[in-house]
């Protein structure tokens, strides 16, 4: 009876070695370890066992297609702002988006008239914004200076962020909702209907369309775009190789100009400008055309959803460019 069990063990040893080596290679069998605390609002901590951060798989990205947002690196709307005890509905800007972006410590924005820039510190959840922010100093009328004032006092006091969706709130020290933004989600160029917020008026200024008037873009898939200047509807042709963006000499139709006094000025210089276009950016719902200098030569807003009503709070909020913001900056690729 000795003699088959000799022979036995180098069998057995042998299938438990296989057997550990399938076990070792079998697929999906990586481990996420878990930290002692749970992590910081807005703060990804996913981990491989080894310690080394892991990216979240595929098939636990959202179902809409909302990207995994953090505090930095993308555009955020303006939406409410905090006055007296309650949060207040941020009005309409002049011009352009009440926008901000967060980026490698750094801020630059608008409330809806001046710019805003300046630096912050970010640790986790914690979230606070250097003294004397600067900024330019353009008379606005009363209502968006006044909301400029109060988004100005409530950066001094931010303590920290939390993100809830595609809303983002800026706290206090206590938590309470100081600033609310909604994501500006990234607009393509092309088969998008862009509404015009501002252009060059061939005089050093970038004025916004005349009350009354619409002035809007869209670019086709042909290689033709199309809109309306105001007055007349026109058409033409564009070209974008390697960056660089050119635009057509428009046709118009030949209607009379009904509406405000200047409105046919008007049409004629926001040709003009886009006969200057040789670049494009687009920063969330916003785009540039830009000049061979790279200055503003059209601003443009695509239309953008309404956020949703927020889940809690004091009072329901619903429903930006550095200083300098005209300086050369290369065309998008």
């Amino acid at each position: 009876m000795q003699q088959p069990t000799r022979r036995a063990a180098p069998l057995l040893t042998l299938i438990a070695c296989l057997v550990s080596a399938a076990l070792a290679a079998a697929p999906g069998e990586d481990r996420t370890g878990s930290a002692s605390q749970p992590p910081s609002v807005g703060v990804s901590q996913t981990q491989t066992s080894s310690g080394a951060a892991a990216s979240p798989p595929q098939e636990e990205a959202p179902p809409n297609g909302t990207p995994d947002l953090g505090l930095e690196g993308v555009s955020w709307r303006l939406v409410a702002y905090r006055l007296g005890d309650a949060l207040k509905e941020a009005l309409e800007p002049m011009v352009g988006a009440a926008r901000f972006r967060f980026e490698a410590g750094r801020v630059a924005g608008s409330a809806g008239c001046n710019r805003i820039g300046g630096g912050y510190t970010l640790d986790g959840d914690k979230l606070s914004f250097q003294a004397n922010m600067l900024s330019t100093m353009m008379a606005c009328p009363e209502p968006l200076m006044a909301q400029d004032q109060a988004v100005g006092a409530a950066l001094v006091k931010v303590a920290g962020w939390r993100l809830a969706g595609e809303m983002l709130e800026l706290v206090d020290s206590a938590g309470a909702p100081l600033l609310r933004f909604l994501w500006l989600k990234p607009a393509p160029l092309v088969g998008q209907v862009w509404q015009l917020t501002g252009y060059n008026n061939g005089k050093g200024a970038i004025a916004s369309s005349l009350s009354g008037t619409e002035i809007n873009l869209e670019f086709r898939d042909d290689g033709t775009l199309g809109g309306s200047d105001g007055c007349n509807r026109y058409m033409s042709g564009y070209t974008l190789e390697a960056g660089v963006l050119t635009i057509g000499p428009l046709a118009t139709t030949r209607m009379a100009c009904r509406g405000p006094e200047g409105v046919a000025e008007q049409a004629s210089a926001y040709a003009a400008a886009l006969g200057r276009v040789t670049g494009y950016r687009i920063d969330g719902g916003e785009l540039t055309l830009l000049d061979r200098e790279g200055k503003t030569a059209a601003r443009f807003r695509a239309d953008q959803a309404q956020p949703a009503a927020p889940e809690a709070g004091p009072a329901p909020g619903v429903g930006g460019g550095a200083p300098g913001e005209d300086s050369p900056a290369p065309a998008a690729r």
